[in-house]
């Protein structure tokens, strides 16, 4: 049998300490790219294979282990601070930081003097590697180029460019859980009452379940897409020209639809897009999806850390996601449209 290589062997062979030998087999990117090289074909040609077992025993230790505040992360954004969305997502993440040893710094590119490039050599000089990209006002912004240098992971769509790896909200089977429920208590006639905003911040996810839901059953799509409420008026009219019997739509919209005349649950089922467990705003008497962005936010932190863990600078040539699934939040405006029920 041949004799197991290790780093010191490694290390000895290329006259460099053994420390240098482990930063280069992770592909660190604080030692030069030829030193990297270097040792990494010194490696392949003396056979070295990283032992399974003591990296097992070292996932072990580290999870076992308690995690003292260690070092820190960026949280870049451009969202106000008193954004109830953006201050949510920023807690949550905070939280949850802090528990796995990391401290959760925000950088708000609405702050005077701040700027990308000025964040960059912020991070650098301070050691930090990691970065959660939170949401941003307007969907399709474009961070540039630049990012080998760090880990990154970014909540939701927001950005456009570069492709990061992202944490997502699973919008197409939520949309799809969402109208199997409405199914269930027998609701025929669905109606979406989607904002053209909100359909381009989710690339268009929610729309397409929806359509092919439709389809699916048979149907045709029925949908009222607009940047604006509407009025009350032209509530009605688009839900007694479809036919509806249920309607999934935004919280502000729920007042229009009273103020038009319409009873709920008795005349018409009301549905909440998106139940915001967080906003105390939020009606407990909503029926709703609730699509968990907390723990989205939570999710985020913990995909970042294991990224850093394997050492995954920059722009990813194959980006990779992880999905977060809701669940549905039981109120009183809808009712059971079954045959035979009270």
């Amino acid at each position: 049998m041949a004799e197991y290589v290790t780093i010191k062997d490694i290390a000895k062979k290329v006259g460099l300490h053994y420390s240098t030998v482990s930063l280069a087999l992770r592909n660190d990117p604080r030692l030069a790219e030829s030193t990297r090289e270097k040792i990494q074909r010194a490696a392949s040609e003396m056979g070295y294979v990283p032992s399974a077992a003591m990296k097992a025993l070292s996932a072990y230790r580290e999870k076992n282990r308690p995690h003292p505040i260690q070092s820190a992360m960026a949280y870049l954004t451009d969202m106000p601070r008193s954004d109830p969305f953006n201050s949510m997502v920023l807690r949550c993440a905070r939280s949850k930081a802090r528990k796995m040893g990391y401290e959760l710094i925000e950088y708000n590119l609405r702050d005077a003097g701040s700027s990308i490039s000025h964040f960059k050599s912020v991070w650098w000089n301070s050691g930090i590697k990691g970065v959660l990209v939170g949401p941003f006002v307007e969907s399709g912004a474009d961070l540039g180029s630049g990012w080998e240098q760090f880990i990154v992971v970014e909540y939701g769509y927001s950005v456009s460019q570069p492709n990061f790896t992202r944490a997502v909200l699973d919008h197409y089977h939520n949309m799809l859980l969402h109208l199997a429920v409405l199914r269930e208590r027998g609701y025929q006639r669905i109606g979406l009452m989607l904002t053209e905003g909100l359909s381009d911040r989710t690339h268009g996810i929610l729309h397409s379940a929806y359509l092919y839901e439709q389809v699916r059953r048979g149907g045709y799509a029925i949908e009222l897409q607009s940047d604006d409420l509407g009025s009350a008026e032209s509530i009605r009219s688009w839900v007694e020209e479809n036919r509806l019997d249920a309607v999934i739509a935004h919280e502000r919209q729920y007042e229009l639809l009273l103020e038009s005349g319409l009873r709920i649950p008795e005349d018409l089922g009301f549905s909440v897009l998106g139940w915001k467990g967080y906003s105390p705003q939020t009606p407990e008497y909503f029926s709703g999806f609730n699509t968990k962005p907390e723990l989205l936010a939570e999710n985020a932190i913990s995909f970042l850390v294991s990224q850093m863990h394997e050492h995954a600078y920059g722009v990813p040539a194959t980006p990779k996601s992880i999905m977060v699934a809701g669940e549905f939040h039981e109120g009183t405006t809808l009712r059971s449209t079954q045959v035979g029920s009270p």
